[in-house]
């Protein structure tokens, strides 16, 4: 009769598995990375096969159309005026290189450049102001060249082959009517894609990324893509969509080479007579720039190049402009009640309705504070104050107030300070702008009017934005010194003038 040791009876369940005698079951991790990798091979064959996929070296991709962005129209509803965009991006993948050369135009603004990165180093050319800005290294970094690697599905289809270990399949779904089934990877900039494949084309249909939106909370980024044709054996898009929470952002017609030759001379730039300017800080400081007795901008706190208006008045504090998430505005109202200890925060004015200034306005509703804004703005601060976000508003819901900026103008005082909130508009940025006027200290809090470069770039010729900006300040004769800015530094009236509307004198004194 066989006998066996303690030792041999412990040892058991080890040899088991090594002889595979004992199962191993797969955990949902395995089976959900098992099923996403089935997609994707079959993606990859549909759309020229991994060979062709993993063979592409460069990339010539333009777009060109309307675009509609979402928080930065000139009125917060429908019906929106679109702009314009065109964008050429060239991408050497073998040789780590990138030329990217947009031109857009709308609300107010227009921009033309050409950005340059290659082996580290970079260059950004405004071709309006003739000035060329290093990039620092820090974002001419091989990271920085995924975010365009986004642009075509068919080099997101390239790292996802690299990356298949992040491979997740996440399910059907429907789009446009037609069934899919979605997969997900993280990228090497740490953004997680879900990719979107037809289930009967296997094509790639669509990619989203997750944000937080003002309005509605968590959404999806989405980018779509239609009307497939070959080019160089592999299939490409010619139709392409940006959305974001549901809304059309832009929309283009697209322009595919595959494995264009490049060489040295397709990434430098006809830059003849530009100035050169330093590289903007890839961190601006946070600081307090006081202008005056109790009147202090907190900048670069709510978010990089974003800033707030504190105003002292005998009982309480009055703040102009919530920008960045309602994270950034507990920062900067923290910053405040630090430079202006003992006194609430009674009122949060708003200049205009974009996303970028009033991401934080949840902030100061939980705070206590009566937004101040034009009665155009009324909706959307009441949408922004009911969305569902995970923040200090949503933990202690509180009704929003309001005092309306009505027939142009409102006033707010303690018998000493005055405040006067002005409505700039109609302008071409937004239908109903405000700015903030403290006649007394002969100063002016404006966003989006005017921005001075963080660097020592010159402004370049006026936008149309800050001529009609200047225009109002001639009509309306206002006695100003500085003005200070919500994106941008502090300037004086001359630097303004000079920038905005050249051959004009300031105001007079």
């Amino acid at each position: 009769m066989l006998r066996l040791s303690a030792l041999t009876l412990a040892l058991l369940p080890l040899i088991a598995l090594a002889d595979g005698s004992a199962g191993n079951p797969e955990t949902l991790t395995e089976r959900s990375n098992a099923k996403a990798r089935e997609v994707l091979d079959a993606t990859v064959a549909a759309m020229g096969g991994a060979a062709a996929i993993q063979g592409v070296t460069s990339v010539r991709l333009t777009l060109e159309g309307e675009t509609w962005p979402r928080l930065q129209m000139t009125t917060p509803q429908a019906p929106f005026q679109s702009g314009h965009s065109k964008e050429t991006l060239l991408l050497d993948l073998s040789g780590s290189r990138l030329r990217l050369e947009t031109a857009n135009s709308g609300a107010g603004f227009e921009g033309h450049n050409t950005v340059v990165l290659k082996r580290g180093e970079g260059t950004n050319y405004d071709h309006r102001a003739r000035v060329a800005t290093a990039v620092p290294a820090a974002q001419a970094s091989q990271q920085q060249f995924v975010q365009y690697q986004r642009r075509l599905p068919n080099l997101i289809l390239r790292q996802a082959l690299e990356r298949g270990t992040s491979l997740r399949y996440l399910g059907e779904d429907v789009l446009d009517g037609a069934p899919h089934e979605v997969v997900t990877f993280v990228m090497p900039d740490t953004q997680q894609v879900a990719v979107y494949v037809d289930a009967k084309t296997r094509l790639v249909s669509k990619y989203e990324l997750a944000f937080t939106d003002p309005l509605a909370g968590e959404e999806a980024s989405e980018v779509l893509f239609g009307d497939y044709v070959d080019s160089g054996g592999i299939k490409v898009p010619k139709r392409w969509e940006f959305r974001q929470a549901g809304e059309t952002a832009s929309r283009f017609a697209a322009r595919v080479e595959i494995n264009p030759a490049v060489d040295d001379a397709a990434f430098e730039v006809a830059a003849d007579g530009y100035a050169k300017a330093q590289a903007v800080a890839s961190e601006l400081p946070q600081r307090v720039e006081q202008l005056g007795e109790g009147i202090y901008v907190i900048q670069n706190v709510a978010g990089q190049n974003q800033n707030t208006l504190a105003i002292a008045f005998k009982d309480f504090v009055l703040a102009v402009e919530a920008p960045g998430s309602s994270a950034g505005a507990d920062r900067v109202i923290q910053r405040i009640k630090e430079t202006l200890p003992g006194k609430p925060i009674r009122y949060l004015a708003m200049t205009h309705h974009h996303g970028d200034h009033i991401g934080g306005l949840r902030s100061f509703i939980a705070e206590g504070a009566t937004v101040v804004t034009t009665p155009g703005n009324r909706a959307v601060v009441e949408t922004m104050a009911k969305a569902p976000q995970n923040d200090r508003l949503a933990k202690s819901p509180r009704a929003q107030e309001f005092l309306f900026v009505e027939k142009g103008r409102r006033v707010v005082s303690d018998g000493d300070r005055s405040v006067e909130f002005i409505d700039v508009g109609p302008h071409p940025h937004a239908r109903e702008m405000l700015i903030a006027y403290l006649p007394k200290e002969r100063l002016l809090f404006q966003g989006d009017l005017f921005a001075m470069p963080n660097n020592d770039a010159p402004p370049g010729p006026p936008q149309e934005s800050s001529r009609a900006f200047a225009r109002f300040l001639a009509e309306r004769k206002l006695k100003v010194d500085r003005i200070a800015s919500v994106h941008g530094r502090t300037v004086t009236i001359e630097e303004f003038v000079q920038a905005a509307a050249p051959g004009e004198k300031a105001a007079s004194r």
